[in-house]
């Protein structure tokens, strides 16, 4: 109970932040106290969300229902602002009250939180942002799902999937010139591009056959049909000295007759887990080469420059700002957006020999917890590496199918090469987050669907004043996301990093002075007051030195280095020598160094630190799985 009572204090701060002091009242936060002690988690993972999702469904369909977890009262809604015009039609008189017809209704408010819902459904951004801040914030705190939402889940997986075959209907005349365009233009993307000239490398995560990080290097099984395509002679081994050596490595390596994922559920949100497919380690090593020369293919393809991104979330992000002021660009968002990708869809549209080479590293079925074996009709569950690369140009081609037969009248691309570029329509994709311009989504979430995906009605936006993607939520311009708290406050483990994080967002948002409170409510839980500092430095609050803490740290001056340290908490991930010097070693420093050593960002060694460590750790030193641990040292912050 004492880490909930940190999550209802940091509530209560934000409650009371001055931002939204205009339309939050005591009144409000007596009876959050209330039944947040007497519901406990549940109401904040499932009964506050509900008032930021009616929220959300109002700006996208124009229905606003009153959760049924809140008692309401009657109100009228002002909705003369002009954010409403596209929304509405004024001339009908239809729940009309007062003076200005059509514009003025009464509606069922929830009495808590009810000035805030009031003047947010009438347009005020800022108590959009209140609404939505206040219901959100505990959306995603990862908790333990009891085993019948398990089951739901994993139904849910199996049945999505037996569906697959149905839904794409190539009879009717509308889907069929659909798939025929999407053939034609991923096939002038990718018709000059080698699916065998690829940098192949091992992740870091699980596989489907439990093989360890520092096994993944030094032991092979044998997939016959991975090996018709990619000859392990070619593939797995350094050089042809390499294979020499090692040569009873492959003669001795077990066949596996049938290659199959393994799912595992993993924690997402309060609504449920996240389902993830571990891959058969040595899929996963082409699959590994395949992901990176599509990624590369399609930052730098005509076609899809700038529209396709993999690694940059800023592009969407800022079409959905300008677009909550304009109105120029819809935000569609796809459910269950890889599952629903059908391995018969990439058939015909990716060419011939790319379905090759997909087909040899794609896991053909996959184990659920329950030991029961699912044939896949997708084309790759999340967890595979060609999943994101392959759904990104998918959804791409659908939506710029559908565009170019509303713009040109015919489905029929130009011939000639120099007309190619006015084919160009713009659609941005980034994972299952679409944008295509407002005045088409409509037909353009019609196309998706006609290939067998689903467009979340609730989530996506093509009319009114609110866009949302890749993370960034905008109401007429203004910045609408809420912070959210995934973890408790703990100073366990990697707690006190994912508090400073946590602390760190809340800054950006609100700025230093105003988060303070918060910053105090999150110390508090993790036992730990965070250092300032402006260095990008885990486990610390970045702020100007103005705000320096230092004194709270023992300090020493370092006269190698001519420099004040203070002696704070640091992660480092426990490294072990698993393997002498060998050939597997050399063969993974050289993959290791173009593919990961190089392109490693904080945010990458703070989310996965095996990865960034493994790659930059000497020859046979591999780090432990979730060995990420606390420990005391001495730090320069500046």
């Amino acid at each position: 109970m004492g880490d909930l009572k940190s999550l209802f204090l940091l509530w209560e701060d934000l409650a009371k932040n001055h931002r939204y002091q205009p339309y939050i009242s005591s009144k409000d936060i007596e009876v959050f106290r209330c039944r947040a002690e007497h519901e406990g988690l549940t109401f904040l993972t499932n009964a506050l969300p509900s008032l930021g999702k009616a929220i959300d469904n109002f700006l996208s369909t124009t229905i606003w229902k009153c959760p049924g977890d809140f008692s309401s009262v009657d109100q009228i809604i002002d909705f003369g602002s002009h954010l409403y015009d596209d929304f509405f039609d004024w001339s009908s008189e239809e729940e009309s009250v007062g003076l200005e017809i059509g514009r003025l209704m009464t509606l069922a408010i929830p009495k808590f939180l009810g000035n805030a819902i009031k003047n947010a459904l009438e347009g005020d951004s800022l108590a959009v942002d209140c609404v939505r801040q206040l219901s959100y914030v505990f959306y995603k705190l990862e908790v333990q799902h009891d085993e019948s939402t398990v089951d739901q889940f994993l139904e849910k997986f199996r049945q999505t999937d037996s569906n697959l075959g149905d839904l794409l209907d190539l009879e009717d005349n509308f889907t069929s010139k659909i798939v025929n365009h999407m053939a034609v233009l991923i096939k002038r993307i990718l018709m000059n591009e080698d699916p065998l000239d690829i940098r192949p490398c091992h992740g870091s995560g699980s596989t489907a056959c439990h093989t360890e990080n520092w096994e993944k290097w030094h032991k092979l099984r044998y997939i016959k049909k991975l090996d018709a395509v990619y000859p392990y002679s070619d593939y797995f081994f350094f050089n042809f000295s390499h294979l020499a050596d090692e040569l009873d490595k492959l003669k001795d390596s077990n066949e596996v007759l049938v290659p199959r994922a393994r799912v595992v559920l993993v924690p997402k949100d309060s609504r449920g887990p996240r389902i993830i497919s571990c891959e058969p380690c040595e899929m996963m090593f082409i699959q590994q080469g395949l992901m990176r020369r599509l990624y590369a293919i399609l930052e730098k393809h005509q076609y899809t420059t700038g529209q396709i991104n993999f690694l940059d979330q800023s592009v969407n992000r800022s079409l959905a700002k300008t677009s909550s002021i304009d109105g120029i660009f819809a935000t569609i968002d796809l459910s269950d957006a890889s599952d629903r990708v059908s391995w018969e869809l990439v058939k015909r549209v990716f060419p011939d020999n790319w379905v090759r080479c997909l087909e040899a590293c794609r896991s053909e079925e996959t184990i659920l917890p329950d030991r029961s074996v699912v044939k896949l009709n997708k084309f790759a569950p999340m967890g595979s590496a060609c999943c994101f690369p392959v759904e990104a140009l998918v959804f791409w081609a659908c939506a710029q199918a559908v565009l170019y037969e509303q713009v040109h009248g015919s489905f029929a691309l130009p011939r000639d090469r120099k007309e190619e570029i006015v084919t160009k329509i713009p659609v941005y994709v980034y994972g299952d987050d679409i944008i295509t311009p407002a005045n088409f989504a409509a037909v353009v979430i019609r196309g998706l669907e006609c290939v067998g995906l689903l467009a979340n009605a609730n989530k996506s936006f093509w009319r009114g004043p609110f866009r949302e993607s890749c993370g960034g939520d905008y109401h007429n311009g203004y910045d609408v996301t809420p912070v959210r708290v995934k973890k408790y406050l703990s100073s366990q483990g990697t707690g006190v990093c994912t508090g400073a994080d946590l602390a760190n967002s809340f800054i950006a948002k609100f700025g230093y002075e105003s988060s303070l409170p918060l910053i105090q409510v999150i110390e508090q839980g993790t036992e730990y007051p965070f250092p300032r500092t402006e260095l990008s430095i885990p486990g610390t609050i970045r702020t100007s030195p103005s705000a320096s803490n230092d004194a709270l740290f023992d300090r020493r001056y370092n006269k190698y280095l001519q420099r004040i340290e203070y002696r704070i908490l640091s992660l480092t991930a426990k490294v072990k020598l698993r393997q002498p010097p060998n050939w597997g070693e050399l063969f993974r420093k050289e993959l290791q160094r173009e593919n990961e050593a190089d392109t490693t960002s904080d945010e990458e060694l703070h989310s996965h630190w095996s990865k960034p460590v493994d790659a930059k750790a000497r020859p046979g030193w591999y780090a432990d799985v979730h060995s990420a641990r606390q420990y005391w040292s001495w730090a320069w912050l500046g």
